[in-house]
């Protein structure tokens, strides 16, 4: 956290998209970083541990398993999933890997937005 904002790392391969979740996100207010696959987005959460985790599934070193391994590294972290390409079955997959929320792209920004701050305002600081 810097200054009192909260930080989210927004995870896309698709450059355009990440552009559009920062602007739409940076004007409520959060601390952004952005990764554009998995690996990088691995490197950046093991310096500084976001405040949530906002990642496409499907990209470079992504998948369930990245869930999986994300979840591993920041137990206590909102990690929330957005995909193009998903059905029930790889909702279920990527929740039961653990993910907090699953979103459908094309994404609402304002369905996006409730979702941090209701993640957000739900946070667990207290645990350790």
């Amino acid at each position: 956290m810097i200054e009192g904002k909260l930080s989210v790392l927004v995870v896309d391969d698709d450059g355009e998209m990440r552009s559009l979740l920062r602007d739409g996100l940076w004007s409520e207010g959060y601390v952004l970083r952005e990764a554009g696959d998995g690996e990088e987005a691995f490197h950046l959460v093991l310096r500084a541990v976001p405040d949530l985790i906002l990642t496409e599934i499907w990209l470079t070193g992504g998948g369930v398993g990245y869930v999986n391994r994300l979840r591993a590294i920041v137990p206590h972290c909102p990690i929330v999933v957005m995909t193009a390409f998903g059905d029930d079955g790889v909702r279920m997959d990527v929740l039961r890997a653990g993910a907090t929320a699953y979103l459908s792209k094309p994404i609402h920004l304002a369905e996006l937005k409730c979702c941090v701050k209701q993640l957000l305002g739900n946070e667990h600081r207290s645990v350790t």
